[in-house]
């Protein structure tokens, strides 16, 4: 099997030397970038298929398509998430259906089960935004019984774990995200993953495995017969990953334990700095799923609409990038104005425009951390 470089730019500068950037530029899955790490994401994370992509959004259109999303289908999302989930279901032809969240920013099961009793919602693309997850064992006993496919929205999710299992296992499929700020950084990139093998072909084709490149795919060449009735029965999208992008991101996958426990070690100071603030509420995590936390949210408490935008002027002064949900953020449900949205989601609407996003940063030590909290807190103390 080709081995590619121990760090990024060894990786990086083999395969632009090796001179083949295409995927499907070879005789067989050890000669491509993008195969090895399919191979190796899977394996390190325990599932049957991944399937590396130009996106996490690609993905997750994908995912839609191969679960049976119709046009016209109702998909059911948290409304609290990024532009680009509603946007995989208005690309499938599918409709929304917003579902409250709860004040630990996660999904909340009541109101995702009063909101599939009809019958009428096709999926639930269950988006873990900030690494946070709802009760999944509720979740997947609501969706057993009103039939609703579950599917993972896993972009920020990478080396979260359910009762010792990481997201992605859950569902038919799910989707990861290897854009910057994520936990695995190719610039740009995704990988869908699925322990379903018709799935996990159908996603080949439409990703774009035309004619006889499934032989390039690890896993496939014991159900040739089967690949071979479903080539060019699916349209192909063409949302392949490049070899460029997946030698960066092979390196990184050795380093995802040790990257969870920096940024836990770093949450959890700077949370127990703020806790105990009168008005700040750190919001809680399932007790069980160990967490990634690559950001920080909190919601301010008793304060008004211009202590918070002082307050956020006031860091942003300091050098640091802290955002509040409002104005045009793109995880603002409200904002999306490509989809009528039949449903009003008071609770969350409200609790976003009163929490904080701070992302913390692979060079944060405990004493840059330690600054951070200083800093919000002299903000608090300023402003309060």
């Amino acid at each position: 099997m080709r081995m590619l470089g121990d760090s990024v730019v060894e990786s990086v500068v083999q395969t632009i030397e090796g001179g083949r950037l295409f995927r499907y530029d070879c005789k067989s899955p050890e000669e491509s970038a993008t195969a090895l790490l399919e191979k190796k994401f899977a394996e390190t994370f325990g599932f049957k298929y991944a399937l590396a992509m130009n996106s996490c959004s690609s993905g997750l259109f994908v995912s839609l398509l191969c679960a049976g999303v119709q046009p016209g289908d109702k998909v059911a999302i948290p409304a609290f998430t990024f532009i680009a989930v509603p946007s995989s279901i208005i690309h499938a032809g599918a409709q929304p259906v917003l579902v409250e969240v709860t004040e630990d920013y996660v999904l909340d099961v009541d109101d995702f089960e009063k909101k599939v009793k009809g019958g009428d919602v096709k999926a639930l693309l269950l988006s873990y935004m900030r690494g946070r997850i709802p009760d999944l064992d509720r979740v997947r006993e609501i969706c057993e019984t009103y039939n609703v496919v579950l599917l993972e929205d896993s972009a920020h999710s990478l080396g979260v774990l359910w009762d010792g299992v990481q997201t992605g296992q859950f569902g038919l499929a799910a989707a990861f995200s290897a854009q910057s700020y994520k936990m695995i950084d190719g610039g740009e990139g995704g990988i869908m993953v699925t322990n379903d093998k018709e799935t996990a072909y159908k996603a080949m084709m439409y990703t774009g495995a035309y004619e006889q490149n499934w032989q390039k795919h690890f896993g496939t060449q014991d159900d040739e017969s089967l690949i071979k009735s479903m080539t060019h029965s699916y349209p192909a999208y063409n949302f392949r990953m490049s070899n460029l992008s997946a030698a960066a991101l092979i390196p990184q996958l050795d380093q995802v334990e040790a990257r969870v426990e920096h940024f836990n070690r770093n949450y959890n100071l700077l949370a127990d700095m703020l806790c105990d603030h009168p008005n700040v509420r750190i919001p809680q995590f399932h007790p069980k799923m160990r967490p990634a936390a690559d950001s920080i949210q909190w919601e301010f408490v008793d304060l008004g609409k211009e202590q918070i935008q002082s307050i956020q002027q006031y860091m942003q002064s300091a050098g640091y990038k802290m955002e509040i949900f409002t104005g045009e953020n793109a995880r603002c449900y409200w904002n999306w104005r490509f989809f009528e949205c039949a449903e009003e989601c008071p609770f969350t609407k409200q609790l976003l425009q009163r929490t904080v996003d701070l992302r913390l940063r692979l060079h944060n030590t405990p004493q840059t951390i330690q600054e951070t909290g200083k800093t919000v807190l002299a903000a608090l103390d300023k402003f309060c």
